[in-house]
């Protein structure tokens, strides 16, 4: 027995060794098990069928067929989808074609029944001018989710109007629907641009409402010298000290451009974007009309988010994948190294763009065919099969209200460079401002420049105001019918009481005056005035300092008047001499003063001259005329002016 108890002893040891080995290995097997749970719950895999981009909520609000497809349109599906398959096999390299998204329903469309030409009620959405800019304020921008892929999803026109709101392809769907409507041959354009086109970034473009007109250049015509003119004395300047004077004076300008030149490139380079790492891959969508219809005279693109005209050779523009309108969808195939600038846009030649559907209603250069009988028959054939099916949404519609308000909730701000603009609907502010355009001096938006507002339906007939914070100058435009017939009121803005600097123009042809403009100082008065029976046409009014007065005031307080100023045109009815060209109420020296017309054979005209008496103001006297109270020039002998 004493042999067999250290062996006993032995076996129990191994099993207590045994037990917390495996109590050792379980605690680090757990371990494992946890970090490896861990790593296997953050690694989820993908499903193997994912979501459907579309969910619908709501689809019995929807017509048929915007919840389905007809025959004539799962057959367009059908070819559109052996379309894609055969060009992305041709050309590998080049991104899928936008062809079949999905509506608000998820449903597949083909992008060309999803446009609805329409014909709208308002008159000036009948140029595309308005229509664009009608657009561009009418949604709110909403940037593509992904900047490199095309969306999956492509909204009805409809649907865009409800919400208000989508990006570029939205953008170019409604707008493309109302030019086409409106008569022009107008195409949606599937391509690539730059950041700031594709963000809405107009941070260094100039506000296109603060591009003033060019002036055209009136030409001077020489004056012919006659052969009897009087020649012009001779010029007794040294020509040597001239041509030193030009010179330098040239060499002052050209060192004031270089220095104005190095400073624009300066500024240039501080304003600079940074490099784009997705440059030429941000998709974007615009709109192209072609030239022909509407009296078009050259193709041009519209840029959908702003309402603005473009060239077709802007470098924001790098390139085109397709284009389509209602009728038939086209494949770019010219290269675009050059962005859109070398880009021949004939939809007619097949060997520039590939047409999809055989029914194009564009000129084909075709190539004649060996076997004409038989590719004609197919082509009949396959032309009979694949006409496309109507558009599938529903008649665009704009209530006026709607057309009125324009922006959404009434309201859209609109930042350019060194620029703010804000767009308000009419009657939404209580001074029933539209518009307001606030220019600064710095790119920070600190500095004032000048404020610019306009207004619509105000009861004082106030259209647009004008105020320049650096001279100090407000300008006020009205619409016809205030009181007085006020146009434009031209004032300072620190000093807007009445007998201080302003200038006042008026519809002349309103007025019995007939008074066109009124200029005022604090001493002086002119009015201009127009087509008036009596031939006036100029007034002059010279005032003194009004006297200060001590105690209560009273309502007579005016301004002492000591010269008045009156011009006349020429009455051809009446003699020369008999016609007052001017009239000088001189009331300080206590004369006025008549200047008659000159007639065209005499160097000076005749004038008059009337004082008045010393005791003109003494009502118990009785003043007689006399001949010292009268002046008289006579330019002709031979005529004696009438009495007065």
């Amino acid at each position: 027995m004493s042999n067999d108890e250290p062996f006993e002893h032995e076996t129990e040891l191994d099993l207590d060794i045994d037990e917390t080995a495996e109590q050792i290995e379980s605690k680090e097997v757990q371990d494992l098990k946890e970090e490896l749970n861990s790593v296997i719950k953050s690694m989820e895999a993908p499903p193997m069928f994912p979501p459907h981009p579309v969910k619908c909520l709501n689809p019995q609000d929807y017509p048929e067929s915007y919840n389905s497809n007809s025959k004539k349109e799962e057959l367009i599906l059908e070819y559109v989808e052996n379309f894609k398959t055969q060009f992305q096999y041709i050309y590998p390299d080049r991104k899928t074609l936008f062809m079949a998204p999905y509506n608000e329903c998820g449903i597949e469309k083909f992008v060309c029944t999803t446009i609805r030409p329409t014909v709208l009620k308002f008159s000036k959405l009948y140029d595309w001018k308005e229509c664009a800019q009608f657009v561009s304020e009418y949604l709110q921008f909403k940037p593509l989710k992904e900047p490199t892929e095309l969306p999956q999803i492509l909204y009805s026109p409809t649907h865009t109007l409800k919400i208000q709101e989508g990006n570029c392809f939205d953008y170019s769907i409604l707008l493309t629907s109302l030019l086409i409507g409106a008569g022009y041959d107008a195409y949606i354009v599937s391509g690539y641009a730059t950041r700031e086109v594709c963000n809405m970034d107009q941070s260094r473009v100039i506000c296109p409402l603060l591009i003033k007109s060019q002036e055209k250049k009136a030409e001077t015509k020489k004056k012919e010298i006659g052969k009897y003119t009087v020649k012009p004395p001779k010029d007794m300047n040294s020509k040597y000290e001239i041509s030193q004077d030009l010179k330098a004076k040239k060499k002052l300008e050209e060192e004031a451009l270089k220095r104005k030149l190095e400073h624009e490139r300066y500024l240039a380079e501080l304003e600079r974007p940074t490099a784009d790492p997705l440059y030429g891959l941000r998709v974007h969508a615009w709109v192209m009309v072609l030239s022909g219809k509407r009296e078009v005279a050259e193709t041009f693109f519209i840029e959908t988010l702003t309402g603005n005209a473009v060239s077709t050779k802007d470098d924001e523009y790098l390139g085109i994948e397709s284009v389509w309108n209602h009728k038939n969808y086209w494949v770019n195939m010219q290269s675009c190294i050059d962005g859109t600038a070398g880009l021949v846009f004939d939809l007619g030649d097949s060997s520039k763009w590939e047409y999809m559907l055989p029914s194009n209603d564009k000129p084909i250069l075709l190539v004649p065919a060996t076997e004409g009988i038989e590719e004609e028959e197919e082509s009949k054939d396959v032309e009979r099969h694949l006409d496309l099916p109507p558009s599938w949404v529903n008649q665009i519609k704009i209530t006026h209200k709607d057309f009125e308000r324009r922006c959404p909730e009434g309201k859209k701000v609109l930042f350019y460079k060194k620029c703010k603009v804000e767009k308000y609907a009419p009657y939404l502010l209580k001074d029933n401002m539209i518009l307001k355009i606030t220019e600064y001096l710095d790119s920070e938006m600190k500095d004032l420049k000048q404020v610019i507002e306009e207004f619509m339906h105000r009861a004082d007939k106030i259209k647009k105001r004008v105020i320049n914070f650096q001279t100090g100058w407000v300008v006020e435009t009205f619409e016809r019918g205030r009181s007085k017939f006020l146009k434009e009121h031209r004032y300072q803005q620190s000093k807007t009481g009445p007998e201080n600097e302003r200038i006042m123009y008026f519809y002349h042809d309103a007025r019995v005056d007939g008074l066109k403009c009124r200029e005022e100082t604090p001493t002086e008065m002119c009015e201009h005035f127009e087509n008036r029976p009596d031939f006036l046409y100029y007034r002059k009014i010279i005032f003194d300092k009004r006297q200060k007065k001590f105690g209560p005031q009273d309502g007579d307080n005016y301004r002492p008047i000591l010269k008045i100023i009156e011009r006349y045109h020429r009455n051809h009815e009446k003699k020369a001499n008999d016609d007052i060209h001017e009239l000088i109420y001189n009331i300080e020296a206590e004369k006025f003063q008549i200047t008659y017309h000159r007639e065209s054979t005499k160097i000076a005209p005749s004038t008059r001259e009337f004082n008045k008496p010393q005791n003109w103001n003494d009502k118990s006297t009785t003043w007689n005329w006399s001949v010292d109270l009268h002046q008289t020039y006579q330019a002709s002998n031979d005529y004696k002016q009438k009495k007065m």
